[in-house]
């Protein structure tokens, strides 16, 4: 291990090669369980096995375990005012175990901050890129034959892409997650061969995120493109951008005015979530500092007669089980409090992430292109998270680590141009 990763971390000490190649090793693989929520509890118990470890061999070797970020103060402040509100919830075991997930989320982010970090080089990010590469390639190619298998059709979206064990929004979550990293991959290799992995991966999951056909996802990759336009701001790729935007909306309403894809197009699912939005704002409303209860299920334990009496109306009509909104949750169930420290989290992420970039590092070798492609993953996902609670489970450990791959490439570089520097004086 390079001196400066030694000093970095605090201490010294003798640092055991083997354990800490193994605790990256094991990062890539519950990075790999992510693209299989079937095995969520599974990647659950491995984590905490891994992360118990690695406290343990930290406090051997006098390593400082906490990795220090601009997230620690939003994150230590919104799972504090969480916990301070439980006591006031309708439910204040359930709200508590939704807490406790939560804050298991965040314990995969600092402990793979801390892998990386102790690891000092690019190898262990390298290889979890390469893992998510494999990942969405066997997951997409799953979708699709799936699809394919259940008479799915590019007329109408009776049957829509899924993951395994699990539903279309999920996977249109999760591509919203990974595209823009397979992008990333595809624009930094030198190796044909993987760049050609990379590629097939990108297009396969490309396919299976239009057969999902959930326009949530779609306009969270838009988003997406509009961040980066916003990022690199260059003419010529805000006009194909533009072009391609135009392109997909006129389509699809072609498609819809001749019989075709109907459904997609068709706003109903919106109408029924703003119809349950409307009822959870009377709830921050009554409860506007402390709230109902954290957890998505509150929504539907505050409001189940009204839920019980709408159970026959008609798709427009009737109110929704939940609140189809992570933002909406947290507001409802925690208040504006939890609300405004929750999307303080977020901002620190993305500016954390873009701290630096200039238009000139986005070269195709350097990390600045995975930076800003997490970057707009996280943005992507944020969008996603406004019309469906996707911010738990494997969704949110694959979200982190991202998150955790950028911070520790910045860090990387940050160390970089130090040793530059100092070379030159």
């Amino acid at each position: 291990m390079p001196s400066h990763a030694r000093e970095g971390l605090g201490g010294r000490f003798h640092v055991r090669p083997l354990i800490w190649q193994l605790q990256a090793y094991g990062l890539a693989g519950i990075t790999l369980l992510t693209f299989f929520p079937r095995l969520f509890r599974f990647q659950e118990r491995v984590f905490f096995l891994l992360f118990v470890v690695a406290i343990g061999f930290a406090w051997v070797e006098k390593i400082k375990p906490h990795v220090r970020t601009r997230l620690d103060i939003p994150l230590i402040a919104f799972m504090s005012w969480v916990l301070l509100t439980i006591p006031f919830a309708i439910d204040p075991a359930y709200s508590f175990s939704e807490w406790r997930k939560f804050v298991a989320s965040i314990l995969v982010f600092y402990w793979a901050m801390f892998v990386l970090r102790v690891r000092a080089d690019e190898a262990p990010t390298r290889k979890i890129l390469f893992v998510v590469v494999l990942g969405s390639l066997a997951l997409s190619m799953f979708a699709l034959e799936d699809f394919v298998l259940r008479g799915g059709s590019w007329r109408d979206r009776l049957v829509r892409a899924a993951a395994p064990s699990s539903d279309y929004n999920w996977l249109t979550t999760y591509f919203v997650l990974v595209i823009p990293i397979l992008i990333g991959w595809v624009l930094t290799q030198s190796s044909r061969a993987r760049r050609a992995v990379g590629l097939f991966s990108l297009a396969t999951s490309m396919v299976a995120q239009v057969a999902a056909y959930t326009r949530a996802g779609w306009l969270a990759h838009f988003t997406q493109a509009l961040g980066l336009l916003f990022i690199v701001r260059r003419q010529q790729l805000i006009v194909w951008i533009l072009i391609g935007a135009v392109l997909a909306g006129s389509v699809f309403i072609a498609l819809s005015l001749i019989g075709f894809q109907q459904e997609t197009t068709d706003p109903w699912t919106f109408s029924a979530r703003v119809k349950t939005w409307r009822l959870g704002l009377q709830q921050v409303v009554e409860h506007p500092i402390v709230g109902a209860g954290f957890g998505n299920d509150t929504f539907s334990k505050v409001y189940a007669a009204e839920i019980e009496a709408d159970k026959d109306k008609g798709p427009v009509e009737k109110v929704l089980p939940a609140l189809h909104n992570t933002f909406a949750m947290v507001l409802v169930g925690s208040g504006v409090p939890a609300f405004l420290l929750f999307a303080w989290i977020i901002v620190c992420a993305i500016q954390e992430l873009l701290a630096g970039v200039r238009v000139s590092d986005l070269r195709p070798s350097g990390p600045m292109v995975f930076r800003v492609a997490i970057a707009l993953a996280v943005i992507g996902f944020v969008v996603r998270n406004f019309f469906d609670y996707m911010f738990a489970g494997s969704l949110a450990t694959l979200f982190w680590i991202l998150v955790a791959i950028g911070l520790s490439f910045k860090a990387e570089q940050s160390l970089e141009r130090r040793g530059i520097e100092a070379s030159t004086h």
